[in-house]
């Protein structure tokens, strides 16, 4: 994607049919439709969206599942965060894992949570 710009709204699949496996949202996806996003910062990771128009937004995408169906809009920023920006560098499975669950166990101190037995 150049200069990560998404100028079709959340993407390609936003512009296609919906076939009837697209309107089909993954089980455990956050389903959100029919609304506008407007210069907003909006988490797309674990989503299923419908219907939406995205237009001067930054879409935070950390990997993971996306539902896009009959959504568009212009002028769009995709931003790779995490998981998904430490793969796109090219960092092993192992390495992911492992800083994923030392930021876990700081939420869980940062919380005051008891870290289980074995992490």
């Amino acid at each position: 994607m150049d200069d990560q710009e998404a100028t079709g709204g959340a993407g390609e699949a936003g512009n296609a049919a919906p076939t009837g496996e697209s309107l089909r949202p993954e089980a455990g996806l956050e389903m959100v439709q029919n609304r506008e996003f407007i210069s907003e910062n909006v988490s797309i990771s674990g989503r299923h969206f419908i219907r939406c128009s995205f237009n001067f937004c930054n879409l935070i995408y950390s990997g993971g599942p996306v539902g896009l169906v009959e959504c568009g809009g212009v002028n769009n920023r995709l931003v790779e965060v995490g998981p998904m920006q430490e793969a796109l560098k090219g960092l092993a499975g192992d390495v992911i894992r492992e800083k994923m669950i030392r930021y876990w166990k700081d939420v869980r101190t940062g919380l005051h949570l008891e870290i289980p037995a074995g992490f």
